[in-house]
């Protein structure tokens, strides 16, 4: 059993696909597509186990700016961490996650979204955890006055550079809980769950990530090279939903916002790194989760 990190698994072509494969089983997680298109880059590093060519378990990072109250910090996402079946139990998660920490021990913020089969592993590496909170408007609060918006086909290798190169030079959507320099997770999702979601505002020359189901419209994420009004582009949007899910902090507005805690079966956790002190009741963006 070897370990191995980073290049030595994105250049290596067996060990590559070991890990996909490794992935797709456990997460049911497809990085071919994403990798193939060139957006897999060295702020996704693997951390793993192999045993003759094969990914045998395995913890990532994702290394992004992460910005909080205004205030800019490195921040380090850990996620896709797994163990082939047959190699469970031996702790080999436990020693690649102080592999991950010794690296990280001197960045900003560490975190990670946990199921629920794991909430007693994390805390062990002194991770805490964080309740999340839900931000939503009610439609009847604003004037809506719908403009064109036009769908976008993320295959289209032309608005697809276009969609990538707005998010490399984003504006934070929110300075109170925003992530920047993350555009390799952003196209993974753009690739995936959000594929068929994805609208371009002319108005606003801003894409926007939205999804609308029977009485709510999530509104997953707005990208856009320069400051946005939120309220104003949302009220441009051809809503027919009731209730406008938020899928991430917002600054203060000048519509009320209803705020909740965020419910599901797992947790976030969040690693006390120095003077910094993530706050509670937050929402993580939706398109930054890896």
């Amino acid at each position: 059993m070897n370990f191995v990190k980073g290049t030595a698994i994105r250049k290596h072509p067996e060990l590559k696909q070991s890990f996909f494969s490794l992935a797709k089983a456990t997460f049911q997680l497809d990085f071919e597509q994403w990798d193939a298109l060139g957006y897999w880059d060295e702020t996704y590093c693997p951390y793993a186990f192999e045993v003759d060519n094969k990914i045998i378990a395995n913890v990532s990072i994702s290394i992004a700016t992460m910005i909080v109250d205004g205030q800019a910090y490195k921040s380090v996402q850990v996620g896709t961490v797994m163990t082939d079946p047959a190699y469970q139990g031996k702790g080999l998660s436990r020693q690649l996650m102080e592999k991950v920490l010794t690296d990280v021990a001197n960045d900003d913020i560490i975190y990670l979204f946990a199921n629920k089969s794991v909430l007693n592993f994390y805390p062990k590496f002194g991770f805490e955890r964080r309740t999340q909170g839900t931000f939503t408007i009610k439609t009847k609060q604003l004037q809506l006055t719908p403009t064109d918006i036009k769908k976008v086909n993320i295959y289209d290798e032309k608005a697809r550079q276009l969609f990538y190169e707005t998010t490399v030079h984003r504006m934070p959507i929110s300075t109170t809980l925003g992530m920047l320099q993350n555009e390799n997770i952003v196209m993974f999702h753009a690739l995936t769950q959000y594929m068929d979601a994805i609208y371009y505002v002319a108005d606003f020359q801003a894409f926007v990530i939205a999804i609308e189901q029977e009485d709510r419209f999530q509104l997953v994420d707005v990208i856009s090279k320069h400051p946005i009004d939120l309220v104003a582009l949302i009220s441009a949007l051809p809503i027919q939903a009731s209730n406008i899910q938020l899928c991430f902090t917002p600054d203060a507005l000048r519509v009320p916002v209803e705020k909740g805690i965020f419910h599901d079966e797992g947790a976030m956790f969040v690693k006390q790194q120095g003077t910094i002190q993530y706050p509670e009741m937050l929402l993580y963006p939706y398109s930054a989760l890896a």
